[in-house]
């Protein structure tokens, strides 16, 4: 374990003098009652202990070993926080999807936990500055996969990312298909048994790893994007105080070398940490209140080519507050308040419209097409449509996708066009295998009951073919239905551009229910829609197919 810096050690610092009258008044502040506080800091003090939240799997940054105990550079840096203040450290189990949640609900009070400082997450949480470390992100993969550059990952492979990780929002914007993973051990496993060619993380996660000669031996970097700062992180109300505090500390450590002596401690690499401890060791960068200057700081990174806040932001953040405050629910809109996030969200629905409507005439044309076929003079292609039709009704949806996918597959090389023309085939033969099936019924039960259509229409084809869809309208209305319903089982064969954008999204954002919510309502509303213009299609051609004039 890393030893502690003493306060003899941090008082070469300026900062600390500004930082040590902050803490005295919050100290005084505390003295003077607990009860009724908004300040996370006095909180703090008054309970004797402070929360933060550590990751359990990220070797040399934070580790849970068997025992329970933490440690890594993290840990060391989370009981200095907490030595400096003077309370008990309490330890949070946190996960990339969950850290900024926690402080929102105030589960930690502090988040070091390898998260990077993106202009999104400036949103969601306050990231302290100066950073304390600094990564890039890694492309990794066996010695033998074929993976240079954006065009090679592009060209229709699917790379296996860490849930919640700020990089994959590149990914997904540049249409590589993603594949998430719970922990970082679940990711490298995916690596070493060939579920995975490709695996990125940040290349701090692959230190340990590279340096075992037969690990290396096998997988090695492949290309690197997206130098990223590392931040501490506190929840956005209540914490001005203590995102001061915690910055005139940040200053004094890097100044004083505490940061690097932990870093040095836990074997990582100290070039960021080299840097930064000469830039605020200079009086430079610190202004007479102990604060750092703007142009000494490192700024966040931008993710994406397009990560502005929407016009609708400031709205949605005052419904998340009045869900909270009314029913003490959390709710992350952050969904629709990114560029970024909105755009792939409207470029997964674009696709989804495609595929519904595509799929619903598809569904038509089987229908009627075997319906046509199962009245053939010619036996072989009757009992061919009623073979297919009992295939369709018998196979599970999925099951169906995977095989229309090993098809398309044989016959050309995978395209989203290609991609989107297989489901909408699937679904057309899936669903036109029921309804036609109903409209040759339907058809039957006319002729075997030549009332039902009057003596003198039995032998007018027309008022055959009216009666007939008349009879089998509600199968065909469920059935169209379902074709709105079934759409997403097209993500069973790899189709990216419209419907993995869940997968896009829940990768990128910490909070997955945001993403379902909004796409719940989204296909409720669409289903709906669907059934009102049958309903309307009803009224207006079905009736008049019933009652010609």
């Amino acid at each position: 374990m890393a030893q502690e810096p003493t306060s003899q050690e941090l008082a070469r610092s300026p900062s600390l003098i500004a930082g040590k009258a902050l803490l005295q008044e919050a100290r005084d502040t505390a003295a003077r009652g607990c009860i009724s506080t908004s300040e996370v800091l006095v909180r703090i003090l008054c309970a004797g202990e402070i929360k933060i939240g550590l990751r359990t799997d990220y070797s040399r940054f934070s580790m849970r070993d068997t025992t329970g105990t933490f440690r890594g550079f993290e840990v060391d840096l989370a009981r200095a926080i907490a030595k400096f203040l003077g309370v008990r450290l309490v330890p949070v189990a946190v996960e990339p999807k969950n850290r900024i949640p926690m402080l929102a609900s105030g589960a930690a009070d502090l988040v070091i936990a390898t998260m990077g400082h993106t202009l999104l997450r400036d949103a969601q949480a306050v990231f302290i500055q100066p950073h304390y470390y600094r990564s890039r992100t890694v492309i990794v993969g066996a010695h033998d996969t074929q993976v240079s550059n954006w065009d090679d990952l592009r060209a229709g492979r699917t790379a296996c990312v860490p849930l919640g990780a700020s990089f994959n929002i590149l990914l997904a914007q540049r249409h590589i298909r993603l594949m998430t993973f719970e922990t970082p051990q679940q990711l490298t496993d995916a690596l070493n048994f060939n579920r995975c060619a490709i695996i990125v993380h940040d290349d701090t996660y692959f230190m340990s790893r590279l340096a075992d000669a037969n690990w290396a031996g096998r997988f090695g970097i492949k290309f690197d994007f997206a130098t990223l700062p590392w931040g501490m992180a506190v929840a956005r109300t209540g914490t001005q105080e203590f995102a001061e505090l915690l910055t005139l500390l940040s200053i004094a450590f890097h100044a004083d070398g505490v940061f690097r002596d932990l870093a040095a401690a836990n074997g990582l690499d100290l070039s960021f940490l080299d840097q930064q401890r000469a830039r605020w060791s200079t009086p430079a960068c610190v202004g007479p209140n102990g604060l750092p200057s703007p142009d000494c700081l490192v700024p966040p990174t931008d993710t994406s080519t397009d990560d502005r806040p929407t016009s609708f932001a400031d709205t949605l953040t005052g419904i998340e507050s009045n869900v909270r405050n009314w029913l003490g629910m959390g709710l992350d809109l952050s969904i629709l308040k990114s560029t970024a996030t909105f755009g792939l969200m409207i470029e997964g629905i674009y696709y989804s419209l495609a595929l519904i409507c595509g799929s619903m005439v598809s569904t038509l044309c089987f229908s009627f097409g075997f319906a046509w076929a199962g009245r053939s003079p010619i036996a072989p292609l009757r009992w061919l449509v009623f073979g297919l039709s009992a295939v369709g009704q018998s196979t599970p949806m999925p099951l169906l996708m995977f095989f229309g996918y090993i098809v398309a597959g044989g016959l050309t090389y995978y395209s989203p066009t290609i991609a989107l023309l297989t489901a909408i085939m699937v679904l057309g033969f899936y669903n036109g295998s029921y309804t036609g099936r109903a409209l040759i019924e339907a058809r039957h039960a006319l002729l075997a009951d030549p009332a039902r259509l009057g003596s003198d229409a039995v032998h007018d084809g027309t008022a055959i073919r009216r009666g007939t869809i008349v009879v089998a309208w509600s199968q065909l209305v469920s059935f169209m239905v379902n074709a709105t319903k079934g759409s997403p089982a097209a993500d069973m064969i790899g189709v990216p551009e419209f419907l993995a954008v869940l997968t896009d999204l829940t990768a990128h954002l910490p909070d997955r229910v945001g993403v379902y919510l909004v796409l719940l309502v989204f296909y409720s509303a669409l289903v709906l829609l669907v059934i009102q213009a049958l309903a309307i299609i009803e009224h207006r051609v079905i009736r008049v197919m019933a009652h010609p004039r």
